[in-house]
């Protein structure tokens, strides 16, 4: 294509001309040439690029003008659809004045002619578990006919909704809670999945999301979506048949990772595995939904499902995560290996019942029973795999949180596999994110973790916002110390007075879920604000009570930390309960550490300091969105003040205003312009 990035984006570029008080932006200029260079070039480049820069865009613009098909990964289904909902609309007017037209792609038309009118064609892939399955739909309403409970309304509803619906998306569906019983009943995951067998094939919502994506230059997915497949590519690429069963993504030769922070622990989940009493129920419904056979599989499915449950609930119970350690491990880790005593006793019957429930599968003549015979067999396996604890590349735990029982399995570290199955599998590539350099490491940590080729080139932009004037950072003098036995208490004395300080629009959040509550149990009945909590409802829908009811006071944990974008007057005051370091004892943490110092490196510099550093980075980014927000950044932990690794924190932090009395701080908020020193 004849236009380039300038042109769009340039001072004197389309957007400049067209979009009412569109302010051309050097950085966002240079980061779009920066990736356009890559895609057709070829290499990688990692981008930091903070909020303001406008790197939706910047990465969009030399995608679509790149002529070559592209995936675009971000870190959410909900930013998914902003991007086709908000930032797509955008990027054709733009693409229009140049005479290109950008559409979505049609898994019932052809591929774009070559004369005539340039088109970039994009196209939405989500997981499976989003789309409506028509078998599963037609399996359950005959089933709802006979039934004699109170969810008729919500069957009603869904067969209406898809006799209408083009793509079969359950964001369509506004008003389905996010955790649906009645959809899980009803999804297309894959586990439940026919295939090419399945009588609404040519139909099948899913098998029509990988044809428009095959159609489309411009492919929008999630990282959950990119790691799985490119998991399930790794697993076929090892085996002797090189199947990916369950693939959809197409292979395409350019990635754009947006919100690249997060691809580590994402990777680290599909490249690992676990097996739950969630995932056990789930495979118990779909054994049962398709069960025909006068009830002998339902007896093998009650024979494994009963001796699985008694395996998990055998588990040891702990805080948090209980590494597993491995049968040949050091002598003075036999103790903890006895803490699984029974449930290696129970393996063997558990494993048994899930091979023999694979077995009668197997013996069913119907199309489903393939699929549940494979999900049997995999259970056992996992069972197998965590609880032998043999491979020495992997960290296995078990973990308690309220009703779920899970068994665990991560690589130690991701990114050599990242290397191999990520970064060599595509020509050219960007990764980008407003948090990726740990203070003035060049983005140097995060590019080791993810295995980032040597010569990936590295950028990290300017602000655009004028943080010393529209952000303070409060380091109370007597911050508690987080060991303190009255750190709770410190915690909810110095919040109050913060909070009646700027009136509420305060977002408090925490590094653990019991001091969140602690905390919150404290101060909600003393506020003169609505005060809402996590957990009690949906993230999405506490944001817009949040807004809506501003002035308000929302108390949240890590999920909070990033992806909350709450510009203006409902939001201004941030507080941090402490520094977000990882758990020391958590078995995947220790095992990191320990290959670090093996390597002869420091687990805390290498590893923990610079993860915490970045988490803090997308805590702060909580407050300032825009060029008129203003407000107070408080983060209630000394140790910034009292540890050398303080002064790290602070200078990978915006260049706030300083202060650490609360009398500066009411000063400056009663002027917003108040003269305190800057970050040393």
């Amino acid at each position: 294509m004849s236009a380039t990035v300038g042109d769009l984006l340039g001072p004197d570029g389309v957007a400049a001309r067209i979009v009412a008080r569109w302010e051309p932006r050097d950085a966002q200029l240079q980061m779009a040439e920066a990736i356009h260079a890559r895609l057709i070039d070829g290499g990688a480049v990692v981008v930091e690029a903070p909020t303001g820069v406008g790197k939706t865009l910047a990465y969009l613009v030399p995608a679509a003008l790149s002529g070559r098909q592209v995936i675009i990964s971000t870190h959410t289904k909900n930013l998914q659809d902003q991007i086709v909902d908000k930032d797509l609309p955008l990027l054709g007017r733009l693409l229009s004045e140049v005479g290109i037209s950008l559409i979505r792609a049609d898994a019932d038309e052809s591929p774009a002619p070559e004369s005539g009118t340039p088109q970039v064609r994009y196209a939405l892939m989500k997981g499976r578990n989003n789309y409506l399955c028509w078998e599963r739909l037609a399996k359950k309403t005959t089933q709802q006919a006979f039934a004699f409970d109170d969810t008729g309304d919500i069957w009603a509803e869904l067969g209406d909704w898809s006799r209408r619906t083009l793509r079969g998306d359950r964001a369509e569906l506004v008003g389905l809670p996010e955790r649906s019983p009645e959809w899980d009943e009803v999804d297309a995951r894959s586990e439940a999945c026919q295939g090419s067998r399945c009588s609404s094939y040519e139909r099948c919502f899913v098998v029509r999301m990988r044809r428009e994506a095959d159609h489309a230059q411009l492919i929008i997915v999630n990282h959950h979506l990119l790691m799985a497949d490119l998991a399930l590519k790794a697993q076929a690429a090892l085996t002797a048949d090189g199947r990916a069963f369950g693939s959809v993504i197409p292979d395409a030769p350019c990635l754009i990772l947006d919100e690249a922070h997060g691809i580590e622990e994402i990777a680290s989940t599909y490249f690992g595995g676990s097996v739950s009493n969630r995932k056990l129920e789930r495979f118990a419904r779909d054994v049962s939904q398709w069960s025909d056979d006068n009830g002998v599989t339902e007896l093998a499915l009650t024979r494994a499902v009963t001796a699985s449950e008694g395996l998990l609930a055998s588990l040891p119970v702990g805080d948090g995560r209980v590494r597993i350690p491995a049968a040949d491990g050091p002598a003075n880790e036999a103790h903890a290996r006895s803490r699984f005593g029974e449930s290696l006793r129970r393996l063997p019957e558990a494993a048994s019942a899930l091979e023999g429930l694979a077995e009668r599968l197997d013996a069913r003549d119907a199309v489903a029973s393939e699929a549940l015979a494979r999900r049997a067999r995999d259970l056992a396996e996992s069972f197998r795999f965590v609880l032998h604890a043999a491979d020495p590349d992997y960290v296995f735990w078990s973990e308690r949180q309220g009703k779920t029982v899970t068994l665990g399995a991560a690589p130690v570290r991701v990114g050599h596999l990242l290397a191999r199955f990520l970064f060599a599998r595509f020509e050219g590539m960007a990764l980008t994110s407003a948090t990726l350099s740990a203070g003035d490491d060049r983005c140097r940590y995060f590019m080791e973790s993810v295995g980032a080729p040597a010569e990936t080139e590295a950028i990290v932009l300017d602000s655009p916002f004028d943080f010393s004037a529209q952000a303070a950072l409060f380091l109370p003098g007597d911050a508690p110390d987080p060991a303190h036995p009255h750190a709770t208490e410190d915690l909810a004395r110095q919040g109050r007075r913060l909070i009646d300080l700027v009136g509420g629009g305060a977002m408090f959040l925490f590094t653990s879920h019991r001091q969140m509550r602690a905390v919150h149990q404290r101060l909600k009945p003393i506020l003169p604000y609505p005060v809402l909590v996590q957990g009690d409802r949906p993230k999405r829908e506490l944001l817009k009570t949040f807004v809506e009811a501003s002035p308000a006071v929302l108390f949240a944990t890590m999920s909070f930390w990033e992806g909350v974008d709450v510009p203006g007057e409902p939001l201004r005051l941030v507080l941090i309960d402490k520094l977000p370091f990882d758990a020391p004892d958590d078995p995947l943490v220790v095992a990191r550490g320990q290959s670090l110092v093996a390597a002869g490196k420091s687990a805390f510099s290498g590893f923990q300091l610079p993860r915490a550093i970045l988490r803090l980075k997308q805590g702060f980014g909580r407050l300032v969105r825009g060029r008129s927000d203003r407000g107070i950044v408080a983060i209630l932990d000394r140790r910034l003040q009292t540890k050398a690794y303080g002064r790290q924190f602070l200078r990978a932090l915006p260049d706030a205003t300083v202060l650490t009395g609360f009398d500066d701080v009411e000063r400056w908020w009663s002027t917003r312009d108040g003269v305190a020193r800057r970050k040393e």
